[in-house]
């Protein structure tokens, strides 16, 4: 009997400071884990959201918007200076707030402890667009993740 010794298919993603993430599409791992935490946060929370209808949101960090030269005027979205737009989730319909790593009470994503949440617009999703500190995102890789995700989720 012969067996196929066929390798699932990976596919690169451009990640943060210029990396880039192998992955295999739809295999949750920590290769996947690892670039939807290290640049393509916002792919798979787009993905998800479209799949879902849940809200997004912006996990953001206060400690730049005091300091002048991390947040300049031209950099304002929204009230909100780029420095401070540091990852993305979707809200579950319970409240939790779900990423690559699961579903996390407000407050407690693993990365960003006691950071707050704000609604994502497409105002801003559009800032992350044109952006040169965000990646395009890999949205037909992380659609892949969408159901296994959900069905991993408590």
């Amino acid at each position: 009997m012969t067996m196929s010794t066929t390798a699932e298919p990976k596919v690169t993603i451009p990640g943060s400071f210029g990396r880039t993430f192998t992955v295999t599409p739809g295999h949750l791992d920590d290769a996947a884990r690892l670039a939807f935490l290290s640049g393509q946060c916002h792919a798979l929370t787009r993905a998800l959201s479209d799949a879902t209808g849940w809200p997004m949101a912006l996990i953001i960090d206060d400690e730049c918007a005091y300091d002048p030269d991390l947040c300049a005027e031209d950099d304002i979205a929204e009230g909100l200076c780029a420095c401070q737009l540091r990852h993305i989730v979707v809200i579950r319909p319970d409240g939790q707030h779900v990423d690559i790593t699961g579903a996390h009470a407000p407050g407690t994503v693993p990365g960003y402890e006691g950071a707050q949440a704000t609604p994502l617009t497409e105002d801003l999703w559009q800032h992350l667009l044109d952006s040169p500190d965000w990646r395009t995102p890999a949205l037909n890789v992380a659609r892949t993740f969408v159901a296994p995700l959900i069905a991993s989720l408590p």
